[in-house]
């Protein structure tokens, strides 16, 4: 099917990011070459396998948030990333972060890395529905509420053992104290029942007087 790239344009603009699947839906017969054509004229790029997106889309504030849940599913964005986005720490993450059950995997896409870390099925939960606007269309994505982003640091790192492991966090102690709740955090340990991620989580406690 010979598309011009405005009719192709309109029509999925504003879902952003679109794979193949999305591109048969409403063009069955769509040629496929026409996306290398469109990659080489600078008009989309590639983002992974069958993920592509429109250049516009790459000037939307926190536009990685789509990427990093439709590239590699299931998935959800989760600590440092999420906790900077909660402000709980200061750094400026560079890489987006996210869990998955399937296995660990990281892929580049457009000048950006994007990190999954495993977890089993059963510590696959605490994530909640975000929103953001994409050329004027309400899109979702999954992240980490607080509570769970912050054992998933612990649990997935396995390294903040110390008062001066956890301290080296720089946690927002404000936040901590006024927006996170810590009989979440004690129901979401007893789901996980391992004594070193408790361990860690209590020293949080101790540290900034909880």
């Amino acid at each position: 099917m010979n598309l011009s790239f405005i009719l192709f344009k309109e029509a999925l603009l504003q879902q952003g990011l679109f794979s193949t699947d999305h591109i048969r839906l409403l063009f069955p017969a769509f040629n496929t070459d026409n996306l290398l054509h469109w990659q080489k004229a600078g008009y989309i790029f590639r983002l992974r396998n069958k993920w592509y997106c429109f250049k516009e889309f790459l000037t939307i504030t926190d536009y990685h948030y789509l990427v990093a849940n439709n590239i590699y599913t299931p998935s959800y964005i989760s600590h440092q990333e999420a906790l900077m986005y909660y402000g709980l720490i200061p750094e400026h993450v560079v890489d987006s972060v996210s869990i998955t059950t399937k296995k660990t995997a990281g892929f580049l896409a457009v000048n950006r890395t994007y990190r999954y870390y495993s977890i089993s099925l059963k510590y696959f939960f605490g994530y909640e529905l975000k929103e953001m606007m994409v050329n004027g269309l309400k899109r979702n994505f999954l992240m980490a509420d607080r509570e769970k982003a912050i054992l998933d640091l612990l649990y997935i790192y396995n390294i903040y053992k110390t008062e001066q492991d956890i301290s080296e966090l720089r946690f927002n102690e404000l936040v901590l104290e006024n927006e996170v709740n810590w009989s979440k955090i004690e129901n979401y340990l007893g789901k996980f029942n391992i004594r070193t991620l408790t361990n860690s989580a209590n020293l949080i406690k101790k540290i900034y007087n909880l």
